[in-house]
């Protein structure tokens, strides 16, 4: 155990600053275990980035401390590299880890599993790859492991996002409030390389996990070890009966529903025909403004973690 050496990145802010607190209790219990931590928090996003890719390979794991956004943080620094991501759920949402199973807002328990996965053969799950598709927007690229949200999804998102007041609270009052004034958004897609589509929507939603916004399923199939992504459009909904859908996508049973389309992608390009400013979110988390391109990265992070119903038992050498 003392050749393992583990990075550990808490977000200071998640939570009202519990991830803090928990990402210290984490690497107490790391170390009495034997294992060798190097501390990566920092005050800002771009600062734990940073220490984090300065040192990436000479870590066994790095280990995330928050909620979706920071387990989005700790995958672009790991994707395509041998270094395992460890999760610890401590954010508002932790919608990813709701998706594997993991124990939500427990250290001791965490800790414990990230512990034994350490001895067990590696599992990897997909990545999202989204990259601005606009020709007069400067080409950016980020990665998501759970949802990108494009049409009404991202809209309550920002709101959500602006808001004070915390947890499911916020998500819904976002909701409601975006509800009053909204109208369906006049997309078009390239799905597969193939011709463009235009589609009137409400929801449109990249999945690869398929939950979010507190453990909504809006894809409720859907697998993050699969090398495919699902493609969820919501259309022709009124508002009052759009408002009635989100309780049965809780539930998962909204897929039946003639309003609802879920198609298996591997990558496509989305923008809007009256080309207003819409920003997209991956996993919670501010985007890139469409146009914009996302493709599955199949097996492109390597999890620390323990096989679940939502990661097959086969496993990478």
């Amino acid at each position: 155990m003392s050749r393992l050496r583990v990075g550990l990145l808490a977000n200071p802010s998640a939570a009202q600053g519990t991830a803090h607190r928990i990402g210290r209790q984490v690497g107490q219990l790391l170390r009495l275990a034997g294992i060798s931590v190097v501390d990566l928090s920092g005050p800002s996003a771009s600062v734990a980035r940073a220490r984090a890719e300065e040192i990436r390979d000479s870590l066994t794991a790095l280990v995330v401390v928050g909620g979706d956004g920071t387990v989005s943080l700790g995958a672009e620094i790991v994707a395509g590299s041998p270094v395992r991501l460890g999760i610890v759920p401590a954010g508002s949402g932790n919608d990813f880890a709701r998706a594997l199973g993991l124990a939500v807002n427990d250290p001791e328990a965490s800790t414990r599993a990230l512990l034994h996965a350490l001895s067990r053969p590696v599992v990897t799950v997909d990545a999202i790859e989204i990259t601005s598709a606009g020709e007069s927007t400067p080409r950016h690229r980020s990665i998501a492991l759970g949802n990108v949200n494009l049409g009404f999804d991202a809209l309550v998102n920002a709101r959500a996002n602006r808001a004070r007041n915390g947890g499911a609270v916020r998500y819904t009052a976002a909701m409601l409030r975006e509800l009053r004034s909204f109208k369906e958004l006049p997309f078009w897609l390239e799905i597969d390389g193939g011709e463009r589509l235009e589609v009137d929507a409400a929801v449109l939603t990249l999945c690869s996990s398929g939950v979010f916004g507190r453990g909504m399923r809006i894809a409720p199939d859907a697998r993050v070890d699969d090398g495919m992504l699902e493609l969820v459009t919501v259309s022709g909904l009124s508002r009052p009966q759009l408002l009635r859908l989100f309780p049965r996508v809780f539930a998962g049973t909204h897929t039946s529903l003639d309003a609802v389309d879920i198609r298996p992608v591997e990558r496509v390009t989305v923008g809007l025909r009256d080309g207003r400013a819409l920003r997209a979110y991956a996993d919670g988390e501010s985007s890139s403004l469409l146009p914009l391109s996302a493709r599955v990265l199949p097996g492109a992070v390597r999890l620390l973690a323990e096989p679940s119903s939502a990661i097959g038992s086969e496993v990478a050498q």
